[in-house]
């Protein structure tokens, strides 16, 4: 949760701490009905009875989180529920009814089967929200410097919306944001017709393939710069997802932040299908932009 220091979220975020009891909770009977079943057999007493106590705990765990996202954040608005559900289906509901900007998961539980579950939860929750995910890993740097910021980017629309997006965060003073695009050499060969979005950064002239990477990349670099953000470049070939771990951990990032979806005939530049293997094998934070 401390992680949430180094996202850049303004003062005055309206937060909800869900936990969700992995249990199935016995409909509640309206007012005058009389249950079908007039004698409950005891393993159905006994299995209710600890569906119940589950969804005690969740809300014991959920109101603990909310007091520590209220010290965390003074400013903030900040609740706690509890549900009883499958995780990632509740999490995600309950994200898509209340118009969520941003779901927020842990990387791991606490121990055991648990964090095995909860590992397979963020990754379902990473594909199927209909908003922003990010997933929360402490690198243990939160005293000792300002945030750093892994950015990738691919040229696709969804690389202005990453973009847009940080200008629109609160970064503390400080703040280092990297721009890196990765190629897959493979990519350099393969013949295609650049999208419409992609054509004012190619130059007819040039013999360079990539030499509209470095144009969108000093255009994204200004637009970061002119907010206050210290901003530096990259351009490597080979794997995406190898360049961004490697990259991440040799930078020593706080977070990773890319798009949920690239170009579908330039996918194995960047983006789309390696989000959810950076999400899973990094070792520091990483947030998916929708």
């Amino acid at each position: 949760m401390s992680d949430l220091r180094l996202a850049g979220l303004p003062d005055n975020v309206e937060a909800v701490v869900l936990t969700v009891a992995n249990v199935w909770a016995a409909p509640e009977l309206a007012p005058g009905v009389e249950p079908a079943v007039k004698v409950t057999p005891l393993a159905v007493a006994h299995a209710r009875g600890e569906a119940e106590k589950q969804i005690e705990e969740a809300k014991v765990t959920a109101a603990r989180g909310a007091s520590m996202l209220e010290r965390l954040f003074p400013g903030w608005s900040v609740s706690s529920e509890a549900a009883a559900d499958s995780p990632g289906w509740a999490i995600i509901k309950r994200a898509a009814d209340w118009k969520a900007d941003l779901i927020v998961v842990g990387a791991t539980g606490r121990s055991g089967l648990s964090r095995l579950a909860l590992g397979s939860v963020s990754q379902k929750i990473v594909i199927e929200a209909p908003c922003s995910v990010r997933v929360g890993r402490s690198t243990g740097q939160l005293s000792v410097r300002p945030p750093r910021v892994l950015l990738a980017l691919d040229g696709s629309e969804n690389s202005r919306l990453l973009i847009d997006t940080v200008r629109q965060r609160h970064w503390p003073s400080g703040t280092r944001v990297r721009l890196i695009t990765a190629v897959d050499e493979k990519i350099i060969t393969t013949i295609f017709e650049p999208p419409l979005h992609l054509q004012k950064w190619i130059d007819s002239g040039d013999e360079d393939p990539l030499a509209w990477v470095a144009r969108m990349l000093a255009e994204y670099r200004t637009s970061l710069e002119s907010g206050g953000l210290h901003v530096d470049t990259l351009v490597n070939r080979g794997d995406p997802r190898k360049i961004l771990l490697d990259e991440a951990e040799n930078w020593a990032a706080d977070s990773i932040m890319v798009g949920a979806k690239g170009h579908r005939i330039l996918e194995r530049i960047l983006i789309g299908t390696v989000s959810t293997s950076i999400t899973a094998r990094a070792q520091c934070s990483v947030e998916i932009v929708r």
